[in-house]
């Protein structure tokens, strides 16, 4: 299903779903964007299988999302590529640190200490 990327909704997925192969291997590309990666440092930064990777990264390819330059790979350095990195980024987050106690209660502010009136 295709959707819009000009839209300013936060809520917008990308292409790609979460813990799919593609997700991991363009979560390791946008973490690095001035880096290129070969298939087999892609497979060993990631749980992606070595014989899955080149397949993988040639659909990325043929939506514009990565782009390969000699045998390396690296996300694409246009604008689809930097606000898919947004919405990747966010997840990824979210997937590490969405279960954070912080967040579900404000009883921890009774506890933190006063930092003055220039905090």
């Amino acid at each position: 299903m295709p959707i819009r990327l000009d839209s300013d909704d936060a809520s917008v997925s990308p292409p790609v779903k979460p813990g799919s192969n593609a997700y991991e291997l363009l979560g390791v590309l946008l973490d690095h964007p001035d880096m290129g990666f070969s298939p087999r440092e892609l497979a060993e930064l990631t749980d992606v299988k070595h014989t899955s990777v080149h397949k993988t990264l040639a659909r990325l390819k043929n939506d514009g999302l990565v782009r390969k330059a000699d045998s390396y790979w690296a996300v694409a350095d246009d604008v689809t590529g930097s606000r898919l990195a947004n919405v990747v980024s966010l997840q990824r987050i979210e997937a590490e640190y969405g279960d954070d106690a912080y967040g579900e209660s404000d009883d921890w502010t009774e506890s933190a200490p006063d930092l003055g009136e220039n905090a």
